[in-house]
């Protein structure tokens, strides 16, 4: 009769299962640790690697930020006056006109004489041209000539070609010393070419044959002889000289 110990031993598989299974369940832990880790490792790096906001360049940049109110520097709080209409050309040349001829208009009282002189000499050079182009030696283009040139030389005597009264004495860039005289019943003649310092004074009361200056230079039409560049306006309109005065050419 046997021994029941001398039964074959029977492994033991019910410890090993479950040290396997503690085992496999470890591992499985440790995998989905280090999953977990690797993507916070590689969140905290992308986190780590984005580049820092630079504060210099943060406060130096204005903010886009926009209000309203931001336009109350750029606006006045009153609205501006609305501007004069502007004159056009015409309607300005118009209005000088009519200053012009209002102060001819204004005779103070001249009494003519019987009748005119020429303010130098006898020899014209030039005469008026009534519109039409004439060639300037000195400019060396065409250009409307509106005065008569009396011939002379330089410190001659300029007269006056009848009463009236010294309206202006001015120094000219083109013209030299000019002297404008009223002749009286809208008559104004314009005296140019004279000496500077040489001439009578403005206001001052002149009778004919009285003079009014010495010749000089007209520096637009220096490449002429010696010359008294004359003119006359009738009523603000440029006018031959000579039918203005009532003489023969």
């Amino acid at each position: 009769m046997k021994n029941q110990s001398d039964k074959p031993k029977q492994p033991r598989r019910g410890k090993l299962g479950k040290r396997a299974a503690i085992l496999y369940g470890v591992l499985a832990l440790a995998l989905v640790g280090s999953g977990l880790a690797a993507r916070y490792a590689t969140s905290l790096k992308l986190h780590t690697d984005s580049p820092a906001p630079n504060t210099d360049t943060a406060e130096s940049v204005p903010s886009a930020r926009f209000d309203v109110s931001d336009l109350a520097q750029y606006t006045s709080p009153e609205a501006p006056a609305p501007s004069a209409k502007a004159k056009t050309p015409s309607e300005a040349t118009t209005e000088a006109e009519s200053e012009a001829n209002a102060v001819l208009a204004q005779k103070d009282g001249v009494e003519r004489a019987a009748s005119f002189v020429l303010p130098l000499g006898e020899t014209v050079d030039k005469a008026f041209s009534n519109g039409e182009m004439v060639q300037s030696k000195t400019m060396g283009d065409w250009r409307a000539h509106n005065g008569v040139d009396f011939r002379g030389t330089v410190g001659d005597p300029v007269i006056a070609v009848n009463n009236g009264i010294v309206k202006a004495v001015y120094d000219d860039v083109l013209w030299g010393t000019v002297v404008e005289i009223d002749h009286g019943k809208g008559l104004l003649a314009r005296y140019c070419g004279l000496g500077k310092g040489s001439t009578v004074e403005v206001g001052a009361r002149v009778k004919i044959n009285d003079r009014i200056g010495n010749l000089g230079a007209i520096p637009i039409e220096s490449a002429d002889e010696v010359h008294l560049h004359f003119e006359t306006r009738q009523d603000g309109k440029a006018v031959d000289p000579f039918e203005a005065m009532g003489l023969q050419a």
